[in-house]
């Protein structure tokens, strides 16, 4: 796996479950929803930049468009309800002296039941590809769109012509998990929702990454001062509020969950989150990036009123 696919994945987590062998009703649980509607960190290191956009849409329910998704064997899992969530992010990794690496991820969530339905990833400047995936009662599935040469990758991804279809079933050994799997591109949005709710002590949570599971682990740690600067809208308003004050920091640890024909996947490394101490807003985030390496992410700005519902 490369790195720049690893660190969508882990921007996304930063910034649930999957039931192989069931349907949504079978998902860990419900998410009351966060504060906020949409988020722009951004970072520098050695001249390098980094923006990091994320946003949250309530959508109405309906099955994937027809051509771009991935062949499901058996049943797709459905939303419980007439809505589901959307959730984007958004990186643009601005390096010196190369063009600009642009990638974004979406997915698709029941907000009753807290489960995975589809997701797309994609990324342009770097070792381009598209993806798009569909969650089943048998397993992930995934399709994959490259450029076969540079010819192509200037091109639109119409014109792209490496086409691939994989299925990832459930592992035998799935029971290990202490609840239902969730999808990496879910974690920053279950994180933020858990702590808006005053929950920072969270649970091990199994997550599909790629190809295999892994158990990843929550630790936290309090802290007494954190500073900020960020502009702050709502409606119409807009407001800069800076200063500093009292932080969670939630810290990420994985173990791999057996392997994937005898390989396994990288996952997070030395990755976190801060948030403010009544939960409302993430204020921080650590991660690494391709080309840049680790940076440090601070909120720019936010919409605090939390996603439409029309």
């Amino acid at each position: 796996m490369t790195r720049g696919r690893l660190t969508l994945a882990v921007v996304s987590a930063l910034l649930a479950g999957l039931a192989w062998g069931g349907g949504a009703s079978a998902a860990a649980g419900s998410v009351a929803g966060v504060p906020w509607s949409a988020l722009r960190f951004e970072a520098e290191r050695l001249g390098n930049r980094v923006a990091v956009e994320v946003r949250v849409d309530p959508e109405p329910a309906a099955p994937p468009p027809v051509g771009l998704w991935p062949a499901v064997r058996g049943e797709p899992l459905r939303p419980s309800g007439p809505s589901v969530v959307k959730l984007t992010v958004l990186a643009t990794i601005d390096p010196i002296g190369i063009s600009p690496i642009r990638m974004e991820g979406r997915v698709w969530l029941d907000p009753a039941t807290g489960t995975p339905l589809r997701a797309s990833r994609s990324r342009r400047g770097i070792e381009d590809y598209v993806q798009w995936f569909v969650f089943g009662r048998e397993g992930m599935f995934r399709r994959q769109i490259e450029p076969r040469d540079a010819t192509q990758a200037a091109g639109p991804v119409e014109r792209w012509t490496r086409v691939s279809e994989n299925v990832y079933a459930g592992p035998a050994d799935a029971a290990r998990c202490p609840a239902a799997p969730v999808e990496t591109l879910m974690l920053f949005y279950l994180m933020s929702d858990s702590a808006a709710q005053g929950v920072f002590e969270l649970e091990p949570r199994c997550v599909f990454h790629k190809r295999q599971l892994h158990l990843v682990r929550f630790g936290t740690e309090r802290r007494e001062r954190v500073a900020f600067d960020y502009l702050e809208r709502s409606g119409e308003a807009a407001e800069r509020r800076s200063g500093s004050t009292r932080a969670v920091t939630i810290r990420l640890s994985s173990a791999p969950i057996g392997s994937y024909h005898g390989d396994v996947e990288r996952f997070f490394k030395d990755s976190e989150l801060t948030v403010s101490a009544d939960g409302r807003v993430p204020l921080t985030g650590a991660l690494e990036f391709p080309v840049v390496g680790r940076v440090d992410l601070r909120l720019t700005e936010i919409r605090l009123e939390p996603p439409s519902s029309e």
